[in-house]
């Protein structure tokens, strides 16, 4: 991906994403501004030494800082990265400050970059399954009394929030919901696909609140009027919820907002990227590289009113004064100014115990709170249904031809998608953190066309002839299905 990011080879606290480098895909390493100017001065030594020597040449004058890293060659250094990490030598990211004349290359074979990949996808795939058998665990305390909420998608939020305020509300009630176009409402509607949809809705409503601020992993806002209505413990009560019944997770959490849920802000330390309010943002960078001691108290100067809101306006007295206070700006505005939204957020969080069990386990957690679900696959959607046959039916050609449709379908061959297949099954058109209730399965049976069983999450296929009759048959059936449901 264009966005992978390259550590400096030398110091490897400083890097720079794939494309912002202006790099090959091909090309490994990559050094920072600091660490080229050092390298620079040491050839430029070692050369001046050749000369002084009747130009015998000193290769090894001075060794660098530390050994050049492989930056994919090592899986554990993969497995470590997170898409927080983000460029941190210029902000943004400058082609500018990489020609191509000062890189330092190295050719970089593809088995091993995608084996990289794999790796990572690999362990994520184990965390959620850990992820998976923990929620499950938590449903347990979900009982069969049921709890209705009457929705209109177009008003998600406000209908949501009554529906969980209400008096007979319980979060280990089976919630049912029924969906309305708001002038006729519709018929009953108990089925897993209408909870799906619901849950749905509401998490994407919630990542682009105004109780959560920042673009790809996002930190709490300070909204008044939702701290006022105690929005932050029912967002938090509804992101619990939604994992225990089967909902999706969110996604959209960064990593200080979990580790400050997981380990307590006092034991966090955030990064510039936390900080989403642009001007606050630009402040804290002047300060953090100012080159002189005038420049940097020209610079307190200007913002000293923001200083003394957030409690931190000093002397300042020496260059590297700044270092400290850039740590304390950014433990104000990202941590100390949202402490009542984040105490509200927590408990809301430890609705059904979900809260305790992030505690527990909070790289499982990590997995589904800060990393959106990968994207469907053919392997992905074949793994996840078990094929039953019957004694009459030839289960090992049948299988060929689901795998060869699914692997059609994930080419873009077909005019339905991934999606629409797991749709037309389960009611929902993603793989829930909890899992299916009850496992998807896959019937080969003497019928005409295909039938979703959503109560069952049973997909029954017909036994055809030929492959391409198969295909049709399928793309037939879910394309028309579907197409009445949204109508």
């Amino acid at each position: 991906s264009k966005w992978e990011i390259k550590r400096c080879q030398y110091c490897g606290s400083r890097g720079t994403h794939l494309a912002c480098s202006s790099m090959k895909s091909w090309e490994q390493n990559w050094e920072c501004v600091e660490c080229r100017r050092r390298c620079s001065k040491r050839k430029k030594r070692a050369l001046a030494t050749s000369e002084k020597t009747n130009g015998t040449t000193c290769l090894l004058e001075e060794p660098p800082p530390k050994s050049p890293r492989q930056s994919s060659g090592s899986p554990c250094n993969f497995l470590l990265q997170s898409p927080k990490i983000t460029c941190q030598n210029l902000s943004p990211c400058s082609h500018l400050e990489l020609s191509a004349s000062n890189r330092v290359t190295m050719s970089l074979s593809p088995v091993m970059s995608n084996r990289n990949w794999s790796l990572m996808q690999k362990h994520l795939r184990e965390q959620r399954r850990e992820v998976c058998n923990i929620l499950k665990e938590l449903k347990v305390q979900v009982k069969t009394k049921a709890t209705r909420l009457n929705i209109n998608a177009e008003n998600i939020w406000s209908n949501a929030l009554k529906g969980f305020r209400q008096r007979n509300f319980s979060p280990t009630n089976t919630i049912e919901v029924n969906f309305s176009n708001g002038k006729n409402r519709s018929k009953t509607s108990t089925s897993a696909a209408s909870k799906h949809r619901f849950f749905q809705l509401l998490m994407l409503h919630l990542q682009n609140s105004s109780l959560f601020e920042g673009s790809y992993g996002k930190n709490l806002a300070l909204d008044f009027q939702a701290v006022k209505e105690n929005l932050y413990f029912e967002a938090g009560k509804m992101i619990a919820v939604s994992l225990v019944h089967g909902g999706p997770a969110p996604g959209f959490f960064s990593k200080t907002l979990f580790d400050c849920l997981v380990y307590g802000p006092e034991n966090v330390k955030p990064v510039l990227e936390d900080v989403a309010d642009v001007d606050v943002a630009q402040t804290i960078q002047m300060i953090k590289y100012a080159n002189s001691l005038s420049s940097l108290q020209s610079t307190l100067q200007d913002c000293c009113e923001f200083l003394a809101a957030a409690g931190c306006l000093r002397p300042v007295t020496a260059l590297c004064d700044k270092n400290m206070l850039v740590n304390d700006i950014l433990i104000y505005h990202v941590i100390k100014r949202i402490a009542l939204p984040l105490e509200s957020f927590r408990q809301g969080l430890k609705t059904l115990g979900v809260l305790e069990k992030m505690q527990m386990h909070p790289d499982a957690f990590t997995s589904i709170l800060c990393h959106k679900p990968e994207r469907l696959s053919a392997e992905t959607i074949c793994d996840l249904f078990t094929i039953h046959s019957s004694s009459d039916v030839n289960k090992v050609e049948g299988a060929d031809f689901w795998m060869g449709y699914l692997q059609d379908v994930e080419s873009g061959e077909s005019v339905v998608t991934l999606e629409d297949i797991l749709l037309f099954v389960t009611g929902s058109c993603y793989i829930p953190s909890i899992g299916f209730d009850p496992e998807p399965t896959i019937k080969f049976l003497h019928i005409r066309y295909p039938i979703g069983k959503r109560l069952l999450n049973c997909l029954e296929l017909p036994i055809t002839k030929t492959y391409q009759q198969f295909k049709n048959k399928m793309e037939f059936t879910i394309r028309n299905t579907l197409r009445v449901e949204r109508e």
